[in-house]
């Protein structure tokens, strides 16, 4: 009884004081109580920010390429930015599909709608409808769990399931100029994907395990930033047996590691090129190196302080 009684009391804990202070502990330990605060304070400013923003067109022909963006409650705002970024640098014009991660209310929808009223949003009743057909549960049992795992895998399923080359970005990247090797790709429906400068890329394994035990080959150095390949090519049988494979072997490394690992994969088979890391920068810290011609910055860790403070307000004055 006691037992019982010290597991409830652990379960009430991390429900009501643990899990609710993550974030605010999390930016402590990245940013300091006086960062935390700056961050708390800029995050709040672009929020208002973009619920202010005047209508864009972004409606094209259907044979334009189309941003794919997987969004949800804490992730909106940062998607409207990098949408309004594109609009100011693109020099053609551009569709946008936004799929929810799972968290995305109607409110967030209006809002959206009102700065974007031109983009597609994809229900994920529609979704669930497409995926009966294309990745069925009684034939696809681990691809299917993976989606309800965890909304990373939204990307690779809900995006990428569907005909066609697709491209999807991450919110959290602005771009300051024009991205012509995104509408390249798009053109000639290559495979590409941003690339940053770590030594080790987020595996389940080191990468000759993974080559000489699971038969997994991975492009090097990918970041989700921006990944684009033809859906048409991919072989979902041995995708489904290369996740179960993972999820059997690795499941207690995390669900980021697993995607990681099979997207690279993914893009390995397609022969994927990795956009120039110094024009296409993933920014890790508190004080990134800004350069003049960088077209895109993707703001993760610590970066994200530079986000929420500074950089925002260069797109959305």
């Amino acid at each position: 009884m006691e037992k019982n009684s010290k597991l409830g009391v652990g379960k009430l804990l991390y429900k009501y004081i643990f899990a609710p202070t993550l974030g605010i502990r999390y930016q402590i330990s990245h940013f300091g109580i006086a960062g935390s605060i700056r961050y708390a304070i800029g995050e709040k400013a672009l929020k208002n920010a973009v619920t202010h923003l005047l209508p864009i067109s972004t409606e094209a022909k259907v044979d334009q390429i189309t941003f794919c963006f997987l969004t949800g409650k804490n992730y909106w705002h940062q998607t409207l930015l990098c949408v309004q970024s594109l609009h100011k640098q693109l020099s053609v014009k551009f569709n946008v599909a936004v799929y929810s991660d799972g968290s995305l209310s109607e409110a967030h929808v209006n809002v959206m709608r009102r700065a974007i009223p031109d983009a597609s949003f994809i229900l994920q009743t529609d979704v669930d409808e497409r995926l009966t057909h294309t990745l069925p549960y009684e034939q696809y049992p681990t691809l299917n769990y993976l989606r309800n795992w965890h909304p990373f895998f939204k990307r690779m399923i809900d995006i990428h399931c569907a005909p066609g080359w697709k491209i999807h970005m991450d919110s959290d990247m602005i771009f300051f100029h024009n991205p012509v090797e995104l509408r390249d790709a798009f053109e000639n429906k290559k495979a590409i994907y941003m690339a940053d400068l770590l030594t080790d890329s987020y595996f389940v394994d080191e990468l000759q395990t993974l080559l000489y035990k699971y038969n997994i080959q991975c492009a090097p150095n990918v970041n989700g930033g921006i990944i684009a390949y033809n859906s048409d090519l991919v072989d979902y049988e041995d995708l489904e047996q290369k996740a179960k494979l993972l999820i059997d072997d690795y499941k207690n490394t995390g669900p980021a590691r697993i995607e990681q690992t099979l997207m690279s994969y993914l893009l390995f088979k397609q022969e994927a090129t990795a956009l120039d890391p110094d024009r296409y920068k993933v920014l890790f810290d508190l004080k990134p190196h800004f350069q003049e011609y960088q077209v895109c910055r993707h703001y993760i860790f610590k970066a994200k302080l530079s986000y929420f403070t500074r950089e925002w307000k260069k797109i959305i004055r």
